[in-house]
């Protein structure tokens, strides 16, 4: 990221506003830790233990901290597995308690437990190991009683992680099962026994066995958690339930906790809600909030039908109501007469006219900015990407760079608690300028947190649409023309197809940047109640690579450069 200061070419009252700023006090030194010469001081820092090493668990929780002013540290990648190799507990744990000037804490179990999410959704770290692993929980709360420490683990998803052995899609069947016990075992929908007993024929005694007894412990660890809870060992708790769906084991376990949590009177302090990858960046927009001291209401519209009418693919309540348990994971409400909008893209009711809609979503949006409300778009209407109607749409009518947030990403869950994330740390980082010396807030901070919003709604809009619409569709035709498996790659057919994504999303990135964001004015912040912006510049880098063996995700990180004007 480089930023040039064009000062001279300011207006008076911009160069007023950044001549404040630049009175403001350096942070304590019981604050921030110092930056680098030319750097910006981050305003607090958060020591997250991340759910897995995917860009999602990593990447987006620091670029949730950096557009807001402050900073993630996380523990050394290599500690965190990848893929099917779990990551190290024991060593995380040492380094989590190792973080003392950390000004609040992250923490996933599902990593400090077992080594990550793939790990958990296998029984090979016994209940006694994992136990053991989680009481750095119980250090961080004793030597920082003051501290925020957020928790979060997930309800284990139906299906495991893709077993297939002699042709046999044993995840599949595994949760269709669950499905189907959960059915007929706990709800008395008799019907069904037989299917029940057919599928449970064909499921081998030990994929089952490992299959429940993960289980069982994961349970049992997330009641721990909701008791840590009761005693002020953990602040706030979030239980996502993964790839959940309206029947099935997962969905048991979730009632139980809930008793469990009505029983303790912990109501307000543990939330429950179909999702997971979201949370780590969710939890870390939740300190951004308490930090700055923002702490708005949101109003929220429908491209479609209300969201109380719709439950998105994989989860398990209507939409509106994740909505609902999400806010109040920041801490906040779903208020008409806020000045911050989500607007959710819903699917259009029976036969309405899509396109139509999508018009009219895309046109409330341009009205919301053009009025001066914070605007955040959840595109959650498809599984696993954007709708790509809607995006281009948005490209080719809204100025991107306005919007506080977008996301697209994965299941409904995950996109709307990324975009909240994103969306709502902008808004609060933009309202703190208004008081930049109560703050901290520097000229650095300002420019550097407005450059972060550049690049990480760059790296938004590529991922979850020309990513996953367009380059990920080409780069899994031509992994299977070559005869591999693209869910699960050898080492060496990772570097050809690893490079394939290179060569084809490199140039993407680039020209989206070119068409979208480059030249664009960007908001600074409003310092002295008047806005300073700044110009998008260029694009200096792009680094893409696939963090696991599979075309599911890949990382991407850019490089921007600002210009005041």
């Amino acid at each position: 990221m480089r930023i040039t200061r064009s000062l001279g070419a300011m207006t008076g009252a911009a160069t007023l506003a950044v001549a404040v700023l630049a009175a403001a006090p350096p942070a304590s030194a019981s604050g921030p830790s110092a930056a680098r010469p030319g750097e910006a001081r981050p305003l607090a820092r958060v020591a997250l233990v991340p759910l897995d090493d995917r860009p999602v668990n990593l990447l987006a929780p620091a670029a949730t901290a950096s557009l807001a002013g402050l900073a993630v540290t996380t523990p050394p990648r290599e500690l965190l597995g990848r893929f099917t190799t779990p990551g190290d507990p024991v060593a995380v744990g040492q380094w989590l308690t190792s973080q003392k000037d950390a000004d609040a804490y992250v923490v996933s179990t599902s990593m400090l437990a077992y080594g990550g999410l793939v790990a958990s959704r296998t029984a090979a770290m016994s209940e006694a190991d994992a136990r053991s692993h989680i009481q750095p929980i119980k250090a961080v709360r004793q030597a920082h009683p003051d501290k925020p420490l957020y928790v979060f683990d997930t309800i284990q998803r139906l299906a495991l992680t893709g077993l297939t052995v002699g042709g046999t899609d044993y995840a599949t069947l595994v949760r269709e099962w669950a499905i189907l016990y959960d059915q007929v075992v706990n709800l008395g929908m008799t019907q069904y026994q037989a299917q029940l007993d057919a599928k449970r024929a064909q499921i081998p005694d030990e994929v089952l066995a490992d299959y429940l007894a993960a289980r069982q412990r994961n349970h049992d660890i997330n009641e721990q958690m909701v008791w840590w809870v009761a005693d002020g060992t953990i602040d706030d708790l979030v239980l996502g339930e993964d790839d959940t769906a309206p029947y099935g084991l997962e969905r048991a376990e979730r009632v139980q906790l809930e008793q469990l949590v009505a029983q303790l009177g912990v109501g307000d302090r543990v939330q429950i809600f179909p999702g997971a990858d979201e949370i780590d960046a969710l939890l870390v927009a939740r300190y951004v909030l308490t930090k700055l001291n923002v702490h708005p209401s949101v109003a929220v519209q429908y491209a479609g039908v209300n969201g109380s009418a719709w439950t998105a693919a994989l989860e398990d309540i209507p939409f509106a109501d994740n909505i609902t348990r999400h806010l109040a994971a920041l801490g906040l409400k779903v208020d008409p007469a806020s000045p911050v909008h989500l607007l959710v893209n819903t699917p259009s009711a029976a036969g309405a006219d899509r396109g139509g809609d999508l018009d009219k979503f895309v046109a409330q949006a341009a009205e919301l900015l053009a009025q001066g409300k914070g605007v955040i778009v959840d595109d959650p209407v498809i599984v696993n990407k954007a709708d790509h109607d809607l995006v281009t749409r948005m490209q080719d009518r809204l100025p991107l760079l306005d919007l506080l947030g977008y996301s697209g990403w994965n299941t409904g869950g995950n996109s709307l608690g990324l975009a909240l994330a994103e969306g709502l740390s902008r808004y609060a980082f933009l309202e703190s300028t208004r008081q930049p010396l109560r703050h901290g807030i520097t000229p650095a901070t300002a420019l550097t947190a407005a450059n972060a919003h550049v690049e990480y709604l760059l790296k938004r809009f590529i991922i979850d649409d020309r990513w996953k619409n367009d380059v990920q569709p080409a780069a899994i035709a031509y992994g299977q023309s070559q005869g591999w498996n693209t869910n699960n790659l050898t080492d060496d057919q990772y570097a050809p197809m690893n490079q394939w994504v290179v060569d084809h999303l490199t140039p993407v990135t680039q020209d989206y940047f070119d068409r979208y964001f480059g030249g664009r004015r960007v908001l600074v912040g409003y310092l002295l109640g008047h806005p300073v912006t700044a110009r998008v510049a260029s694009l200096d880098s792009v680094t893409v690579h696939l963090p696991w063996p599979r075309l599911f995700e890949t990382e991407l990180q850019v490089s921007t450069s600002l210009k005041l004007i």
